[in-house]
Parts: C-alpha cells; sequence; structure tokens
C-alpha cells in the first residue's frame, strides 16, 4: 500500500511517542529492580552478620585471629567483605587487604547505627572501583557490654555491571515494541486510509451533484461517526434537490399549461425564462439542439420583433435606466401595456403585451436587492379583435342592409304624398308593391336579426327532444314543395332513417337550419333545377344534406360566405337577393347543438351543405 507523507510522519511521530513510553519504563523497571535487588542485599549481609556474630558471641574471649579468618572466609569466597573490630576500634579480622579502611570503619555510619540500635546500614562507594557497595554493621554484645562490631559489604547490582546481558534483553524486548508498533501502525493505517479514501470518494461525489453516492458505516469510532455524518448529508441534500426539482417541475408545468406567454430577461437582456406560449405566439421555433436554445441569450439574437425588444430593453438601458428600475419595498412593480401586431407565418397576429421590472435574487445572497430584469407576459387578443372587428363590420352592415330597403321605401312614400292618387292610380300602384316588397325586405331581416340574438344568448340553451322524422319530411315538404313548383324546381326528399323513428334535437334549431338552407338551394336555383334534402341516420349521429344545382359559390368565396351580411357578388344585386344573414344563423344554430357543418359548392355546378348532429349513444 502506498503511504503518502502525512501517513508516514504520523506513524514516524507514533513510533517515537512509543519509544520514549518503553524508556521511561525501562528506567522506572531499572530503578525498581536496583531497589529491590539492593534491599535483599541488605538483607542477606544483615542475616550472615547476625550468623556471624552468633558464632563468635559464645566464645568472644577464647577468638583468634585464625579462627575469625576460618568463620569469614566462607563468606568471602561468595564476594562479602568481612571487618571485625573490638569495641575499642581494634582489628581483629580484615578481608579488604586496606587496614586504611578498616581503622576508619569505626566512625562510619552504619557502625556508629549498629552501636546504638544494634544494626546499621549504608551504601559505600568507592570500595571496589566505581561501583558503590551496600555496607552492613551488626553488633556483638548488648546494649551494656558492647564487645565489638561485625562489618559486611558487597557491591551492589547496577545496570552498569550486569549492562551486557540486561542491555541483550532491553534491545531484544525494544525490537519487538518497535516491530509490533510498525506493524499495528501500519494495519491502523492501511485501514484508515482505505476508510478516508471511500469517505473522500463518497464526498467527491457528492460535491460533483451525484447524490446516489453514499459512505459506509461499519463500527462505532469516529470514521464511523463521519460516515454517518456524510451520509445524514447526502439525504438532507437529496430532500432539498427534491423539493427543488419538484418545485421546478411544478413551475414548468405551470408556464406550460398557461395560454398567455411569459418571457422574463435579466439585467443585461438575456433570457432567463420563456414557455412554450411565447414560443407560439412570437413565431419561434422549438429548439432542436443546443445551438437553438434561447435561454441565456440576448433578446436581440433570438427575437426578430423589435417591439417586443424595446418593451424587454426598456429599464435595462439608456441614461435613466438605473433609477427606473428602483422601487420602494413592498410597492407593486408599474406594469405596462401596449397593443402588439406582429407579422408571423401565420398570418397577422394581435397581442397585449404587459411588461414590468423585476427584481432577481442575488447569487451571494448578500442582499435583497438584485439586479433588475424585466418581465413580459403575452395574450393573444387576435380572436377578440377580430370579434371586434366582426362587430364593427355587423353594425355596418346592419345599417347598409337596413338603409338600402327604408331608402326606396321613403322615396315612394314621398313621391305618393305628392301624386294625385285618383289621376296617377297604376302608377301609384307600382309605388305600393316598391314599399310592399321593400318591407318584406326588412321584415325578413328583423326577423334574421332576432333569430341571431336568440342564437347569442346564453340564457336559452338548446332544449333536445325526440322529433319524428317522418312529420319534420312532412313539414318541410308542406312548407317548401308549392314554393319550388311555382319557381318550376325539382323537389325531392330522401329520408334514410334505417329504423330510426325519431331522433334527439331542438326542434326550432333545427327548422331554422333546414329551412335556411333550402329557401337559399331555392333561391339561387334557376328553373328546372333540382333541390334536393336527404337525411341519414347512423350511430351516435344524424346527417341532414341540402343539396341544388344552382349558380354555385366560387371557391374564394366559400369560406367567407358563413360570415354575417356576406353575400356572393352575384347574389347582391335583383330582386331576389337576401339578407346575407342565412348561412351565419346556420353557423350558430349547428355550434347551439355542438354539431359540424360542410360546404361543397363549385361555381355553376351546385352547392351541397352537410349539417351533422351528434346523438345520444
Amino acid at each position: 500500500m502506498k503511504l503518502g507523507g502525512l501517513s508516514w510522519r504520523w506513524l514516524g511521530g507514533i513510533t517515537l511517542v512509543i519509544l520514549a513510553a518503553l524508556g521511561a519504563a525501562f528506567w522506572l523497571f531499572t530503578a525498581e529492580v536496583e531497589r529491590l535487588r539492593d534491599q535483599e542485599l541488605t538483607d542477606q549481609l544483615l542475616a550472615e552478620g547476625r550468623l556471624l556474630r552468633c558464632a563468635l558471641r559464645d566464645s568472644w574471649t577464647q577468638l583468634t585471629a585464625h579462627r575469625i579468618a576460618g568463620m569469614a572466609y566462607a563468606l568471602h569466597q561468595q564476594g562479602t567483605d568481612v571487618v571485625v573490630l573490638s569495641a575499642d576500634g581494634t582489628v581483629l579480622l580484615d578481608t579488604l587487604g586496606n587496614g586504611r579502611i578498616a581503622e576508619r570503619l569505626l566512625e562510619q555510619p552504619e557502625v556508629q547505627t549498629a552501636l546504638r540500635q544494634g544494626w546499621g546500614q549504608s551504601t559505600r562507594p568507592g570500595i571496589h572501583g566505581p561501583t558503590p557497595s551496600q555496607a552492613v554493621a551488626v553488633r556483638i554484645g548488648s546494649d551494656l557490654d558492647e564487645l565489638g562490631v561485625i562489618w559486611l559489604a558487597r557491591p551492589q547490582w547496577t545496570l552498569v555491571t550486569h549492562g551486557r546481558s540486561f542491555g541483550r534483553a532491553v534491545l531484544a524486548i525494544a525490537a519487538v515494541a518497535v516491530a509490533t508498533v510498525l506493524a499495528l501502525g501500519l494495519a491502523m493505517i492501511r485501514r484508515w486510509s482505505s476508510l478516508l479514501k471511500r469517505l473522500g470518494q463518497a464526498a467527491r461525489r457528492l460535491a460533483e451533484g451525484d447524490l446516489s453516492a453514499q459512505a459506509e458505516v461499519s463500527g462505532s469510532d469516529e470514521f464511523a461517526i463521519l460516515a454517518w455524518s456524510v451520509n445524514e448529508t447526502r439525504r438532507r441534500l437529496l430532500a432539498h434537490a427534491e423539493v427543488i426539482d419538484r418545485q421546478r417541475r411544478t413551475l414548468e408545468s405551470l408556464l406550460d399549461r398557461l395560454q398567455e406567454g411569459v418571457l422574463a430577461v435579466d439585467g443585461q437582456g438575456r433570457i432567463i425564462l420563456i414557455n412554450p406560449a411565447a414560443r407560439r405566439l412570437l413565431d419561434l421555433k422549438a429548439p432542436q439542439s443546443h445551438e437553438d436554445r434561447l435561454i441565456g441569450r440576448t433578446v436581440e439574437e433570438c427575437l426578430p420583433h423589435h417591439q417586443v425588444q424595446r418593451l424587454l430593453r426598456a429599464r435595462t438601458e439608456g441614461p435613466g435606466s438605473a433609477d427606473a428600475g428602483e422601487q420602494e419595498p413592498g410597492q407593486a412593480p408599474a406594469v405596462e401595456e401596449h397593443q402588439l401586431r406582429l407579422e408571423t407565418a401565420g398570418g397577422t397576429v394581435h397581442l397585449l403585451a404587459r411588461a414590468c421590472d423585476l427584481r432577481l435574487p442575488r447569487a451571494d445572497r448578500q442582499s435583497d436587492a438584485g439586479p433588475a430584469g424585466r418581465l413580459l407576459v403575452l395574450t393573444d387578443v387576435t380572436a377578440l379583435r377580430r370579434a371586434l372587428d366582426l362587430q364593427v363590420d355587423f353594425v355596418a352592415n346592419a345599417s347598409h342592409e337596413l338603409r338600402t330597403p327604408l331608402s326606396p321605401i321613403r322615396t315612394a312614400v314621398e313621391t305618393l304624398q305628392q301624386m294625385d292618387l285618383a289621376a296617377e292610380s297604376g302608377q301609384a300602384r307600382e309605388f305600393i308593391e316598391v314599399i310592399d316588397r321593400h318591407s318584406a325586405r326588412l321584415a325578413a331581416l328583423a326577423s334574421d336579426l332576432l333569430d341571431l340574438s336568440r342564437l347569442s344568448s346564453p340564457t336559452r340553451p338548446p332544449q333536445a327532444a325526440a322529433l319524428p322524422l317522418a312529420e319534420l319530411a312532412g313539414q318541410l315538404a308542406e312548407h317548401f314543395a308549392p314554393v319550388a313548383k311555382a319557381k318550376g324546381l325539382n323537389w325531392e326528399i330522401d329520408w334514410d332513417r334505417n329504423g330510426v323513428q325519431s331522433i334527439m334535437a331542438d326542434y326550432r334549431l333545427l327548422r331554422l337550419i333546414l329551412d335556411n338552407l333550402v329557401d337559399n338551394a331555392i333561391q339561387f336555383t334557376e328553373a328546372g333545377g333540382h333541390v334536393r334534402v336527404r337525411c341519414c341516420v347512423q350511430p351516435g349521429q344524424a346527417i341532414f344534406e341540402v343539396e341544388d344545382d344552382g349558380c354555385g359559390i366560387p371557391e374564394g368565396e366559400q369560406q367567407r360566405v358563413f360570415e354575417r351580411f356576406y353575400q356572393v357578388e352575384r347574389a347582391r344585386s335583383g330582386r331576389g337577393r337576401g339578407t346575407g344573414l342565412g348561412l351565419a344563423i346556420v353557423r350558430d344554430a349547428v355550434a347551439a347543438m355542438q354539431g359540424t357543418v360542410q360546404l361543397k359548392s363549385q361555381a355553376g355546378v351546385g352547392t351541397c351543405v352537410t349539417v351533422t348532429i351528434p346523438q345520444p349513444g
């Protein structure tokens, strides 16, 4: 295993500490051994002195130097120096071979102690070289009758005198201790390095954003506590990340569901948020690659509409931009509203744009006041604008259509007022016919307007009821067959009921649809032509077709014939021109019953209008 410098330093430091501890322990052990050996030596010398005293005390008066030397010989052979002194200081025996030392023994503290207390002991350096000796003195006789003193000495046990044999043992012990320390240290370092490596890998993966990383927890030591702390940090980070991700997905879902476009930029004019509705309204292509992404790019790079750029840049550039973006705490930002008209690939789009300043949070969180951005909310008002335009056109067309019959009626009335009715009865009759014809047109126009008003009223929803098909066919034939015959048309009704006797529909709306379609077919078909009404009942729907072989409608005008007051140019003149509201009424009535209407026509060939009414299963 490869160890780093820190591990080697740690192992060396531990080794030095253990060696120092071993040295201190060795010193204490040596001192204790020396103390015990000195104590043992003192006890041995005292025992030997007492034995020798017993041997000498009974025959003290008959003692001779030869006899004393014979008694002390055995002790001297064992390394014990023996000196026998009489009470007056006479040396009776001296195994030291140094008379001057023996003569001065009577003055030594151990001898003085022995004379007073019976025995004494002390350490005497320099008797046999540098090694100190343990000396013991034993009194011969009693306190009242002092006969003499026996002095015994032997060299002490020291590490210096026995260093070689003891040193080998110490070196062996130290070698074993160092080897054990190194082995244990290496094992501990290997284990700790492995644990630290795994913890480091887990922490590094967490730092890189991989929240699946998890440290292994084993045991209950500090490493286990550290691993548990790393796992707890990972768990909390994962919980926070899940909350943030859930909030992000919720925000994205809300923005994706919004029909209003939302676009936000930062203080440098870079896009930080845009939802699909804004892309659709501004006719921006969906991102196909990383290069197509809009986030982080400037509005000039992404948005070709100068009006939108100006709204997003209104507070981020210019001499007063810094002050313009400031606002009082708690004060709602000022909202600017603008009407935008954009030309897109799908046509002209009218947008209501609401722009306001946006305070963005700082990345360092040092202050609540972050950089100023801009927020733009776009609402598609194209349908509303079209409805307003249709309303304006409707009022204008209604005024025109009302003025058209009123002008000849008023002219005819003024002329009749100035005529001699008795003398000019024939001309008067012509003016009366004009009044009758145009008043009938006014009545039809008023009726159609009333029908449109009823269809647009939300207070009168369709009332579906069972309608017998045979009865409905009979009513249509009774009403239109005489009109078609009078105009020289061929009238046909094809009722394919498939065994169904009745359908579910609003009778008033269905008659309004069929009456307008059949009336148009009869009106715009020349004599000798055909007008056919078909009904086919299928599962879930009832289909009505009104077909004629009249003048037809040009392809360029087929999309507009359902608009109010719109009439094909050919139908705008002549006595048979309609009000221009028939197909508009059909469209609204079919929509009220949640059905569909389709028109197929060819100029000079004829027209077929198909109405589908849904039926309950």
